[in-house]
């Protein structure tokens, strides 16, 4: 698999993980005020980068050590 494929593959998954798993885990950790403030939007978004990162290194880990062997096998 090209390294450019691997790096397109890891950008599209990590992205859609996060966003389904901050969107998931969201409403637990914030209460939906019917006015949202500062606060609110910073827990947010440490959420979101939270679960951007994660998903990234898991994303890329797994590209390179279980597809990429799987495909120059």
């Amino acid at each position: 698999m090209s390294k450019s494929a691997q790096k397109r593959i890891v950008v599209v998954l990590s992205t859609a993980l996060a966003a389904w798993t901050a969107t998931r885990i969201a409403g637990s950790f914030l209460n939906e005020p019917e006015e949202r403030g500062v606060q609110d939007d910073v827990k947010e978004a440490l959420l979101q980068g939270t679960f951007s990162v994660a998903f990234t290194l898991l994303s890329s880990w797994v590209i390179r050590n279980v597809l990429s062997k799987r495909w120059d096998a």
